[in-house]
């Protein structure tokens, strides 16, 4: 029983210590729309409509946990489009992206999100990772990679991406399922690192919206020494205990 108890308290040092480091993020943009004026977007935090033939705009009708989030729309065919660049460029460590979508049924056309290592508005957001909400094909994808999931519609999907700028890999989740886990970027001659996001609405037959929320991007540090250290030490303890 002694055992028990001390290996619990063992755990539960390692795990505070794992959490001390999360804590430690250091948060780039964390958009929920809230305090934005109802409407266009552009000139709004750090948007810039990126000329799009629909206006990019902040809407009440839809929203993941809060009362607003972003709006894109279909023209049909190409419509809004807008980004939302860092003024430098982020270099080095481990990033932590992530985002709420919504596509409802009656979008027949594509959300396209860029993340790009050079910022977008330079021209460089070829440069970069594309993922695809494709209503026309059924799929959550990325044409740069072989990676794709089942879209899902009428309801908030949560997207996360994990980029490792130092090793210049990446791991990319839907709706709760790894879609991908490889390098970082693929194609272009910048290197790796993380400046500009571009998103933009795209196809389809009918004028209809996408909807983004929860918008965030965070800086993360690596897990402590203590934490690492712990944790190998419980794995020595749970073995020598079988």
């Amino acid at each position: 029983m002694k055992s028990s108890n001390n290996l619990r308290t063992l755990i539960a040092i390692v795990g505070s210590a794992s959490f001390a480091a999360s804590a430690g993020a250091t948060s780039i943009f964390n958009e929920d729309f809230e305090s934005y004026p109802l409407g266009n977007s552009d000139g709004q935090g750090g948007w810039v409509d990126f000329g799009g033939t629909r206006t990019v705009d902040i809407v009440d009708s839809h929203a993941s946990g809060g009362s607003q989030s972003i709006a894109f729309s279909t023209n049909p065919g190409y419509g809004s489009d807008s980004t939302l660049d860092l003024a430098d460029p982020i270099t080095t460590g481990q990033l932590a992206f992530s985002f709420d979508i919504y596509q409802p049924a009656g979008f027949d056309g594509t959300a396209e999100i860029y993340l790009s290592r050079l910022a977008t508005l330079s021209g460089g957001f070829q440069t970069g990772f594309h993922l695809v909400g494709d209503a026309g094909q059924g799929l959550f994808r990325s044409p740069q990679i072989n990676a794709t999931t089942a879209l899902l519609t009428d309801q908030w999907v949560a997207v996360q991406i994990s980029i490792d700028l130092d090793a210049d890999t990446a791991a990319v989740s839907y709706g709760g399922t790894e879609i991908y886990n490889g390098t970082w970027v693929n194609g272009g001659t910048a290197p790796s690192q993380y400046q500009g996001l571009n998103i933009w609405a795209s196809g389809g037959a009918n004028v209809e919206n996408f909807y983004i929320d929860n918008l965030k991007l965070d800086i993360v540090p690596e897990p402590s020494g203590l934490a690492l250290l712990g944790l190998s030490f419980v794995g020595l303890v749970l073995r020598r205990r079988r």
